[in-house]
């Protein structure tokens, strides 16, 4: 039998305070937060686990890499905690975390994700890419909105198809994806109005 695990402490001013690190990381892109209010539940890791904490709910669509949808505590504990539908398909959902274990599928996962509608751009998903480092890996420099200048970071190691599609994507269309690099419990944001130069 699996065993529930313990989400937030204190359930109000935990999310709370993870939801005003989360909107720093994405108006200020590049910008390290730390989430250091819950542990990782199985596979998903303890950044992860408090992005979804935090943002979603039973009304968001959620997709998991098969590593993740294959760990029963990894279910359970986001069937419990969190009531966000699980989708089967990418183009299904709202969020999706891409593990480090699967990063290799981000070829078929990265088109497949709502990217939202003219009338509805908020529609586009958001995705949560698991990686190994902030420190080292991919050497990328950001502009666009909410960043003065340019803005300097590294994304660990991730795969030359996710690096081609985040610096070929267009940051003045309002449709796209926004991207989450989750680090155990530090994330950068990498809306889709940021300009990605690798």
């Amino acid at each position: 039998m699996t065993t529930i695990t313990t989400a937030f402490a204190d359930a109000v001013h935990d999310s709370q305070t993870c939801f005003r690190r989360l909107l720093t990381a994405m108006a200020e892109p590049g910008t390290r937060v730390q989430l250091d209010r819950a542990h990782a539940f199985g596979a998903l890791s303890a950044g992860a686990v408090q992005v979804l904490l935090t943002l979603a709910d039973h009304h968001t669509r959620l997709w998991l890499s098969p590593s993740l949808s294959a760990d029963q505590v990894v279910l359970d504990n986001l069937r419990f905690h969190v009531g966000a539908p699980l989708v089967n398909e990418p183009a299904q959902a709202d969020f999706a975390v891409l593990s480090r274990t699967d990063l290799h599928a981000c070829e078929t996962v990265l088109p497949a994700l709502p990217a939202g509608t003219e009338e509805y751009p908020d529609q586009g998903a958001t995705l949560v890419v698991e990686t190994d480092s902030l420190d080292d890996g991919v050497a990328a420099v950001l502009s666009g909105p909410g960043i003065p200048g340019q803005r300097s970071v590294c994304l660990g190691s991730l795969p030359p198809a996710l690096v081609r599609w985040l610096s070929e994507r267009d940051p003045r269309s309002p449709l796209g994806v926004d991207l989450i690099f989750v680090c155990e419990r530090e994330l950068i944001a990498t809306p889709r109005s940021t300009r990605v130069e690798v």
